[in-house]
């Protein structure tokens, strides 16, 4: 392929795209979708919307993004669905058509992709493994998929398990490149060949911004602060987190993000150095986390968590904090500034540590070490993969 040809895009995606414009939430799909949208090598991207895969999901993107849309761009009507064109560069696709008819929803895709990218030819992006007939309905002269986790295992999803395991094997089979988060998500496929493990990244110059003021709901808390940013759900490991509370009671616990789990709150209720503060967004984030003195993650270790990559230690990280943490990243040059143990004593034997050891130059390699893993550095990484292979 001419090293000056441009590549068109259809990627599916694993959130819709208000949930990051309305919603602030970020994930490894919004990083990576941004990184395309500024990179010379990339003409045109459509980005499919989170399929949806129950009546209930369908009820809710009719309702959040076909009946009420909030997005700034210009809005084609389509059936059952629709377009928005957010720029040149880009066109979101939002639909219900999934769950009525696999084969107009691929005509719709189809027929948009002769029309937004004029006839040219294009390559598939997915981080959707819910259904994989992209591979067949369409036709790109690649097919790349990016396995962000294991969704077989997510416990949300369980009742799903069987389809998703077909899925990968599928994708195992057609993909011509397999992007993964973490090592342990190389065990799903059999094609090793076609495996490059992308770690996620982070935004350093997100994290480091100057905020002159404080949110009243972390600015009054007591210091020192250990906190947690993040879904509050079934991986959070609440156990620890009393243990925490207990043992710290001239510390603040503080709890930054949604709680899926309400069994979690009244657990934690009883503890007045435990602190919820809901969901925040991505833009609000270096805020909070720059208010911790220790950042966490206590999540429990099962299938799930093992193949995930948390981008929140590098969040925390980017904002110069110590962390301390129940699973590694599995990079090497991580292990001298990340606590990792999944003992509850030494866990907390760790946060005192953290406290006592902190400094300003500790901050400043946290942050110098991060540097390495920005996003731009992961699409880079990814780019020349793609067109190595075109």
């Amino acid at each position: 392929m001419p090293s000056d040809k441009k590549i068109n895009v259809i990627m599916f995606n694993m959130s819709s795209y208000s949930d990051w414009a309305r919603r602030g939430v970020v994930n490894r799909n919004w990083q990576i979708l941004q990184q395309l949208l500024v990179n010379e090598k990339i003409n045109k991207i459509i980005a499919v919307d989170f399929l949806p895969h129950t009546f209930k999901r369908g009820l809710r993107v009719l309702k959040e993004d076909l009946l009420t849309n909030n997005l700034s761009g210009q809005v084609n009507r389509l059936f059952l669905g629709q377009t928005t064109k957010i720029s040149d560069k880009l066109v979101i696709y939002s639909t219900i058509l999934s769950l009525f008819s696999v084969k107009k929803l691929y005509q719709q895709i189809a027929n948009l992709a002769k029309s937004f990218f004029n006839q040219e030819d294009f390559i598939i992006w997915s981080f959707y493994p819910l259904a994989v007939n992209y591979f067949d309905q369409l036709e790109p002269t690649l097919k790349v998929f990016d396995a962000v986790d294991n969704w077989s295992e997510h416990p949300s999803l369980i009742r799903f398990k069987n389809r998703l395991l077909d899925n990968y094997k599928i994708i195992d089979q057609k993909a011509d490149i397999i992007f993964t988060v973490s090592n342990e998500l190389e065990n799903l496929f059999a094609h090793k060949e076609k495996i490059h493990w992308v770690p996620n990244g982070v935004d350093l110059k997100h994290f480091q911004k100057d905020f002159p003021l404080i949110n009243r709901d972390i600015g009054h808390i007591p210091h020192p602060i250990i906190g947690y940013i993040g879904t509050i759900q079934e991986r959070f490991d609440v156990d620890l987190v009393e243990y925490l509370a207990i043992s710290n009671p001239e510390k603040s616990l503080v709890l930054v993000g949604p709680v899926w789990q309400k069994e979690i709150k009244d657990q934690l209720a009883k503890f007045k150095n435990v602190y919820f503060l809901g969901r925040k967004s991505y833009e609000a984030s270096p805020m909070y986390i720059h208010q911790f003195e220790v950042g966490i993650i206590p999540h429990k270790i099962d299938k799930f968590i093992k193949s995930t990559n948390p981008m929140k230690i590098y969040d925390y990280l980017a904002c110069g904090k110590p962390v301390v943490s129940t699973q590694s990243l599995g990079l090497p040059e991580f292990l001298d500034f990340v606590a990792v143990t999944t003992d509850y004593q030494k866990f907390q034997d760790a946060i005192v540590e953290a406290l006592r050891s902190d400094s300003d130059a500790l901050r400043r390699q946290r942050i110098a070490l991060v540097k390495e893993h920005s996003w731009l550095k992961r699409s880079e990484r990814m780019l020349e993969i793609i067109f190595q292979k075109l």
